[in-house]
């Protein structure tokens, strides 16, 4: 159980997450170096610019929507800056329906919630540190996360994510394993 900002409530409430840890899993997204490179800037009036020639937004979130079509129980929370400059409802416009019907929440509330900056990553960890598996990190390789945390995470080129097909074929054996091994823990319970 950890807490997440969630759509289906006001935007200054957090609740605590569950899942029925049996047949779902949760995926904590970072769109910046996995949906596309990570070069995103926000303008002044908060509308995000990729600074990536070549590339364009989210153009990897048709790759995840199809490894997720294989894991129907596949739960998404967001842990990206992005609810933190545009708010949850503003980055679920960003995804794909097969996507945003998949987001109970986010990690970083929207900046008006805050006295001050959110570490992102110590957030995923606590939540991480505080849940029973099955709860997986897809972030890119810059990302600092905690050793204790990294079996968790599929780290990604920041530069590539999840564009390159040997990392998404990668990243669909990752999630196949964690599906087997939280299904054999079950078996013992």
């Amino acid at each position: 159980m950890f807490w997440v900002y969630g759509p289906k409530q006001p935007a200054n409430l957090r609740t605590r997450f569950e899942c029925e840890w049996y047949s779902d899993m949760v995926l904590f997204l970072n769109f910046d170096g996995v949906l596309h490179p990570n070069a995103v800037q926000f303008d002044k009036k908060n509308q995000p610019l990729l600074e990536a020639r070549g590339h364009s937004l989210f153009e990897g979130s048709k790759v995840l929507a199809e490894i997720a079509s294989d894991f129907t129980s596949l739960r998404l929370i967001l842990n990206t800056w992005w609810t933190y400059a545009i708010g949850l409802d503003g980055c679920l416009r960003h995804l794909p329906k097969v996507l945003s019907s998949r987001v109970d929440g986010s990690v970083l509330p929207h900046s008006s919630l805050c006295r001050t900056l959110p570490h992102r990553i110590s957030l995923a960890t606590d939540a991480v540190a505080n849940s029973e598996p099955p709860i997986l990190i897809l972030d890119h390789a810059d990302a600092r996360y905690p050793e204790h945390v990294l079996y968790l995470a599929f780290r990604l080129e920041p530069q590539v994510g999840l564009m390159d097909p040997q990392s998404a074929r990668a990243f669909r054996r990752f999630v196949s394993r964690a599906t087997e091994r939280a299904a054999r823990s079950t078996e013992h319970r």
